[in-house]
């Protein structure tokens, strides 16, 4: 049967509470600096983050200026999209365009005569289609002879030019009808027969020996516009070649003599845009770098990363590279050129009417002052790849941090091996002297006896 041991019994005092708050004060300074150490670590993980997330929407900004190519972006105009509309590349020149859309450009279209049902028998041999210059050789036996079966025959034979058979039923009857997969007058549809019964012929479609047993439909169509006068036929309707950089989509016939105006400019707009979120996410992240390293005079606060040397080194790269004069061979070389300046508070302030007229002015300049090779942009782009890039400044700057953390939970595990190890030898040392006073209590008591009776026998023996 174990033992029941209740400490204080000979001293009287209150051993496990006495020894919780000797463990108590021994490590509470340890424990109060480690704390401390680590909240301020923690704040400054967390404004990294926070500065992470600015530079990314600094980042997002640059994104629409770096690229030469935004700078040469088209706005295109159409006075009826009904009729034509237009893409532009970068070398479109800006101008108007007077386009007439005479036709369009069609595939072939061929319909049968009525039979009585999709299941209804036609005939065996076989058929040769043709699409332009591509033929197929379809062979129909007893087994797959009826409507429906050469309809599905066509769809699924190797090698199909671009035919598509559907059956179309009306009130007269199930028809069989072949659709061109391309436009334009190359691309027309003639079906020949040989060999078989005979009963194929209701499908043969041959113009040029006279042979029309299937309606045309539509017929394969080159299309035909007019721009600026000039005429341009072509087997689709996308218009490449007359007008360098401009794609021409025709949607519709023009009246006769009616002309659509097609305008292409600068795309301005987008431009101005562009520099104005630029403008907006850099004072946002300026405002997010001040606060972060701030200092308040009256509450004594300061922001988790005044001082830091990383947060330093990039806000003195960012304004370094608005700063610095672009060798772009042009008009502009630097912000304040086109609007963009710096006030006294480290914003940066867009004057509108400056902006415009600089993109007015030379559009192509404003780009190059951008996204030049020792552009702006360019030069922001790679000071924010410096820092925010995988195994980065700002990763490296974190894991450090982590480590740090890491190592204060090192030492916290330490502290408690030793306060756990100075508790056992607290306790058996106050066991030890409880013990002892009991012990010496015994003796004094046992002795207080003796005392008292021998003092009682002297008494009585007078």
């Amino acid at each position: 049967m174990g033992s029941i041991v209740s400490t204080g019994i000979g001293s009287g005092l209150d051993i496990e509470s006495l020894v919780k708050q000797l463990i108590s004060a021994e490590g509470a300074p340890t424990s109060t600096r480690l704390d401390a150490q680590e909240a301020k670590i923690q704040a400054k993980l967390s404004a990294f983050g926070s500065l992470r997330s600015a530079i990314d929407t600094l980042s997002t900004a640059i994104a629409s200026l770096k690229d030469p190519s935004k700078f040469q972006a088209r706005a295109v105009s159409t006075g009826d999209d009904k009729i034509v509309t237009a893409t532009a590349d970068s070398t479109a020149v800006p101008g108007t365009y007077q386009v007439e859309v005479e036709r369009l450009a069609q595939a072939a279209k061929l319909r049968s005569g009525p039979y009585a049902s999709a299941d209804t028998v036609i005939g065996t041999g076989s058929l040769t289609l043709k699409l332009g210059a591509n033929t197929v050789v379809l062979a129909i036996d007893s087994t797959h002879n009826t409507l429906g079966q050469i309809r599905d025959a066509i769809n699924a034979v190797t090698g199909n030019p671009g035919i598509t058979a559907t059956i179309v039923t009306g009130t007269d009857g199930a028809h069989l009808v072949l659709t061109g997969a391309q436009t334009g007058a190359a691309n027309a549809i003639t079906v020949t027969q040989a060999d078989g019964d005979g009963g194929l012929a209701g499908l043969v479609y041959d113009p040029a020996n006279s042979i029309t047993n299937l309606t045309s439909l539509q017929t394969a169509t080159d299309s035909r516009v007019v721009i600026d006068g000039l005429a341009l036929e072509g087997p689709t309707n996308s218009v490449t070649s007359a007008v360098t950089g401009l794609t021409f989509s025709l949607a519709g016939v023009s009246d006769t003599d009616v002309t659509t105006t097609i305008g292409v400019t600068f795309d301005k707009a987008s431009t101005t845009k562009a520099v104005n979120d630029f403008a907006k996410a850099y004072n946002a992240l300026f405002s997010g770098l001040k606060q972060l390293a701030s200092f308040d005079a009256t509450t004594k606060v300061a922001g988790p990363l005044l001082g830091d040397s990383t947060l330093r080194d990039f806000m003195t790269a960012v304004r370094r590279s608005f700063t610095s004069n672009v060798s772009t061979g042009t008009a502009y070389t630097n912000l304040s050129q086109i609007g963009l300046t710096f006030g006294f508070d480290g914003t940066i302030s867009v004057d509108a009417t400056k902006l415009n007229t600089a993109i007015d002015g030379n559009f192509d300049a404003v780009g190059k002052l951008f996204a030049s090779t020792d552009g702006v942009a360019k030069r922001l782009d790679k000071v924010v790849s410096q820092y925010t890039a995988s195994g980065g400044l700002i990763d490296a700057r974190t894991k450090g941090l982590q480590d740090s953390i890491s190592d204060i939970g090192d030492q916290r595990t330490a502290l408690q091996t030793r306060l756990d190890s100075l508790q056992t030898r607290l306790r058996a040392q106050f066991n030890a002297m409880d013990t002892l006073v009991a012990q010496l209590k015994s003796t004094s008591n046992f002795l207080t006896q003796q005392l008292s009776a021998t003092a009682s026998a002297t008494i009585n023996s007078r």
